[in-house]
């Protein structure tokens, strides 16, 4: 096979939407695809696989080649935090991919903050904080070792992330339900989303029913710009926890120079109230960091680690 025939595929997996790329031996981005959800926690390995074959497939498809010259696919997908949830996805993508006939030579699977970090950085030192549906904090160290702070879920952490920013703002609701907590206009706002008219109804429709939750966040962020105090008092103790994962990464590690710190996710990649309010705090308790944008997208972070068997 001549090396102008070979290619590597870089995917980013998350809770919302997944996003390929497919790169030439010289990191060149080819084509790109986009699809669903593949966050395993939330939508299963099931139900991801076939969703990152198809992105893997609709990228080949698009310049015209062939799945032997897809010569290392790397895949960084949100809720496989674990080597069991890893192996477990990897080994059905490769089954489905046989039963397809479009078989896969070299895949590796990581974390979405794993090739978050890449893109971030290009392979360099500094922190990435991540807030999404989830949130977690790496930071990769001048001697190339990685620390992380927080991605422990969202019953166990995910402090800051978008989940716990709207669960935070559900139990606002239910506070001032029992009179424990201040009237807020997000009661209103949370009955319109979900579709009820009482705390009754809401508390039932989010046992039984199972709704996305982190998709209330956009609500969140209209009752702040609506100056609901309730509100502001969330994205302001959950940007304070994200500027906490950093702190103790700094801490951890002293480093020698500046620090450079990527903000990454769906809620700190576009311009609103909480990625500023982030980028403040941080800047403001951290004087030793300094917030950058990402060099490239996660995506490309993926190709970035796939391209590095070849180097």
């Amino acid at each position: 096979m001549s090396e102008s025939k070979q290619y590597v595929v870089g995917i980013d997996g998350g809770g919302s939407k997944t996003n390929a790329v497919i790169v030439g031996l010289d990191g060149g981005v080819l084509a790109e695809s986009q699809g669903g959800p593949t966050n395993l926690m939330t939508v299963g390995v099931k139900a991801a696989v076939p969703i990152i074959f198809e992105l893997i497939k609709s990228c080949a498809e698009k310049i015209h080649t062939e799945a032997s010259t897809l010569s290392s696919v790397v895949i960084g997908i949100a809720g496989a935090g674990r080597a069991a949830e890893r192996t477990e996805f990897l080994n059905a993508l490769l089954i489905f991919n046989q039963k397809k006939k479009f078989p896969l030579k070299q895949v590796r699977v990581e974390t979405d903050a794993r090739i978050a970090l890449e893109a971030a950085f290009a392979g360099g030192p500094g922190v990435v904080v991540i807030s999404g549906t989830g949130s977690i904090a790496l930071y990769r160290t001048e001697d190339n070792k990685i620390l992380r702070a927080g991605g422990w879920g969202k019953i166990l952490g995910d402090e800051g992330s978008g989940f716990v920013i709207a669960r935070d703002a559900l139990n606002a609701i239910m506070r001032q339900t029992d009179g424990r907590g201040e009237k807020t206009i997000l009661t209103q706002k949370a009955f319109d989303h979900f579709g009820v008219t009482s705390p009754e109804d809401l508390v039932a429709k989010i046992m039984n029913e199972h709704p996305d939750i982190a998709a209330f966040v956009p609500k969140v962020f209209e009752a702040v710009a609506e100056r609901d105090r309730v509100a502001n008092a969330i994205i302001v103790k959950n940007a304070n926890d994200l500027a906490d994962h950093v702190r103790v990464l700094v801490m951890k590690s002293n480093p020698r120079r500046m620090l450079s710190v990527a903000l990454m996710g769906g809620l700190l990649e576009s311009e609103n109230a909480y990625s500023k309010l982030v980028r403040e705090k941080i800047n403001h308790s951290l004087p030793q960091v300094v917030v950058q944008r990402p060099k490239f997208p996660a995506a490309f972070g993926a190709a970035i680690m796939a391209l590095d068997a070849f180097r």
